[in-house]
């Protein structure tokens, strides 16, 4: 649905899903005065649903790279847990249960002024300061997509439909949409494999939001200053203050093989509530209602993350389970990387050539993410007699450094140089 009163010189550009994915490139791209960019959502609003996030340090790396004022929402936004802004920040790993039971295993994440937030009101922050409404769609909801070839009367054109029966013309498509990606689908083909989402060591998560009050009551105060997160042969738990610190959100993350109750989705506080004493601190809050749960879900790797003019980004791309605590970051780093190489594009003929360089640069290192937060998963849930810490310490911080450590401003410019050579 291409802008109404556009310029024809203007390339027409949608990003469908309005989560931090979608916002961050829609912020980013709209820098081109030669791009129009619509943002579409399928939901009516930006509801709180799901948990809270502590950004990493290359997520606050990539933001400087989109934007600056993505930064100054994510601070507005946020909770700041440490008492001085130049003080270093980590998601600390610590081991829940056994014989080992509170031991350090590693330090995830580590950055100066890092913050927790709720992902909806980060996402609602940036709607308010960075994106004109008149280019953000709610209830927008895309059930199909195809690129019509080129022809003699007309150049080629990206087709979206929409739910409610309208449709849109563009000259590229970014699919945002999720990890049940239609963008996804139509990039691989409908029978690919990789297609589907895919939740192979049983997952779930159950969530809960409770009053501040109710938290410091119950939890040492290491935990509310703290992001901390505790391993168990079921699989982990944490929490962490959202809402300007006016509210505690509690993950547990359950590996439903392994619990004793296999074959029911209800959760089990008693099987819990065995483990170390903040544990089962965890476990009393999260046990009040209301609660919601859902399946964990990734996905295997794509062969490609385009088609043409169309590409699919964020969790679309790469969806990652929450192990490393690495997915909105990755999704971050996307916007940055097409950030940097579309400030280059000035015609519609470089669509392709710039999304194959985000292709290039960016799916090796996204599905190595994925990879490292799936072993750090199994190494969470280790049963205690499997448990080797030395072992555990080595493996996460390899995994740590990979994820935390990376150059943005060179895999930007390797993405840059790619489509100036593609271009000449």
């Amino acid at each position: 649905m291409a802008k109404e009163g556009a310029s024809d010189s203007k390339l027409h550009v949608a990003v469908i899903g309005a989560g931090i994915t979608g916002t961050c490139l829609a912020i980013g791209l709209s820098q081109n005065p030669m791009l129009d960019v619509q943002l579409y959502e399928a939901y009516p609003n930006v509801g709180v649903r799901g948990a809270g996030l502590a950004l990493h340090g290359n997520a606050i790396k990539a933001m400087d790279l989109v934007s600056p004022e993505i930064k100054k929402t994510y601070f507005r936004k946020s909770h700041f847990m440490a008492n001085e802004e130049e003080v270093e920040m980590a998601t600390q790993i610590v081991v829940g249960s056994g014989q080992h039971a509170g031991t350090l295993i590693a330090e995830l994440g580590r950055a100066k002024g890092r913050r927790t937030v709720h992902r909806a009101h980060f996402i609602q922050g940036l709607l308010e300061d960075s994106i004109p409404k008149d280019r953000v769609h709610f209830g927008k909801r895309m059930v199909g997509v195809e690129e019509m070839d080129e022809t003699s009367a007309s150049p080629s054109k990206i087709i979206a439909t929409f739910a409610d029966g309208t449709m849109g013309e563009f000259d590229a498509l970014f699919g945002a949409e999720g990890v049940k990606s239609l963008s996804r689908k139509f990039i691989l083909g409908a029978d690919d494999p990789a297609g589907d989402a895919v939740n192979h060591d049983n997952w779930r998560c159950f969530h809960n939001l409770v009053p501040m009050k109710d938290a410091m009551t119950a939890l040492p105060a290491e935990s509310i200053e703290k992001v901390r997160m505790f391993c168990t042969p079921l699989g982990y738990i944490n929490g962490l203050p959202v809402d300007l610190g006016q509210t505690y959100s509690i993950s547990c993350y359950q590996r439903d093989s392994k619990q004793p109750n296999h074959g029911t989705s209800e959760f089990d506080a008693s099987a819990w509530k065995s483990f170390c004493p903040e544990v089962t601190s965890l476990v009393s809050l999260l046990e009040k209602e209301p609660r919601e749960d859902w399946k964990i879900q990734d996905h295997d790797h794509a062969s490609v993350y385009c088609r043409g003019r169309v590409a699919m980004v964020g969790d679309a791309a790469h969806a990652t389970a929450p192990h490393a605590g690495n997915g909105a970051a990755q999704a971050i780093e996307d916007a940055a990387i097409l950030t940097r190489v579309f400030a280059h594009v000035t015609s519609r003929y470089h669509v392709d050539a710039a999304l194959k360089a985000f292709d290039q640069v960016r799916r090796p290192r996204s599905q190595k993410v994925v990879d490292i937060t799936r072993e750090f998963g199994r190494l969470y849930s280790q049963d205690e007699e499997e448990r080797n810490i030395d072992s555990m310490r080595r493996q996460m911080k390899e995994g740590g450094m990979y994820t935390n450590g990376v150059d943005m401003d060179a895999q930007a410019e390797a993405a840059v140089l790619i489509f100036k050579k593609a271009t000449v």
